[in-house]
């Protein structure tokens, strides 16, 4: 029998941009067909990736999960093909430029997801915008400890560019190591250019997201959230939000790691369709 992903056609993904408060703002859309059975009760789905990536991390789930509703999958400025700002922003301002992306695609009520970075960005904009975001999904909601932050900042500051390609061996071998069941080398490798970006300013999203006060923030947030925890390397961070959430539950992806939206996508669209649709 076919699970309710897979009776679902999937939709095209298609790339567009949008002005926004740094320069051009790039996007990936996924519209349902007219007759795919779309409601107008099902919200808009904002996805927002993690650091240093791109929206490109959502392509597969976008296809997928665009059968039944608008999926929107940006590239948070300064990554992807999104202009950067002029200087190393702060997560209210990620938020914030998402926020616009939203007003110029005149989406009212939305539902936010976001991807460790993105998770953070999402958490903001829940907060500036409580009227508008309905429920979030975050893949990860780590709260560190102040030794812990004082590591992350250290591991993930900026790098040189080696004239021997010293820091591109490293890159590929952190993401193949943290790569989950599934996830092969040819799929990392579709994705690992997004990572060499504009290495100037590649640090810029992590730099953001450490000095973000995630426990304080999200305690604070009222709509519905489902926290996503696959075995990655936020894993143990991620389980500090639950006595902290007002309304939401953090639910373990046990044996998933990074890739999951490619290789488990059915899976992940079923769990997220019931949440946000409501009906479990």
């Amino acid at each position: 029998m076919p699970t309710p992903d897979t009776a679902l056609t999937r939709a095209p993904v298609r790339r567009a941009y949008a002005a926004g408060r740094y320069g051009q703002l790039h996007y990936r859309i996924a519209r349902p067909a007219q007759d795919a059975g779309a409601d107008a009760d099902r919200a808009p789905l904002l996805c927002l990736h993690l650091s240093p990536m791109s929206g490109r991390i959502y392509e597969v789930f976008a296809s997928a999960m665009g059968a039944d509703r608008v999926v929107i999958a940006p590239d948070t400025p300064g990554f992807g093909d999104s202009d950067p700002p002029p200087a190393a922003p702060g997560i209210a301002d990620y938020a914030a430029a998402m926020g616009e992306l939203l007003d110029a695609l005149a989406i009212r009520g939305v539902d936010v997801m976001g991807y460790h970075t993105g998770s953070e960005t999402a958490t903001a904009l829940a907060l500036a915008r409580p009227h508008q975001v309905r429920k979030l999904v975050l893949i990860s909601a780590p709260i560190f400890t102040e030794q812990e932050l004082a590591d992350f900042r250290a591991h993930y500051a900026h790098e040189e560019v080696r004239e021997d390609g010293a820091h591109l061996v490293r890159k590929w071998k952190a993401h193949l190591h943290w790569a989950g069941p599934g996830w092969s080398p040819d799929h990392v490798a579709v994705q690992f250019p997004d990572a060499l970006r504009n290495p100037e300013i590649s640090w810029w999203g992590h730099n953001a997201a450490f000095a973000y006060d995630m426990a304080g923030h999200l305690a604070r947030v009222s709509q519905p959230v489902l926290v996503l925890n696959p075995d990655d390397d936020l894993h143990a961070h991620t389980w500090r939000a639950q006595p902290i959430l007002q309304n939401g539950r953090v639910h373990h992806l046990k044996g998933w790691g990074h890739g999951f939206l490619d290789v488990r996508t059915d899976e992940t669209c079923a769990l997220i369709r019931r949440f946000l649709d409501g009906v479990g």
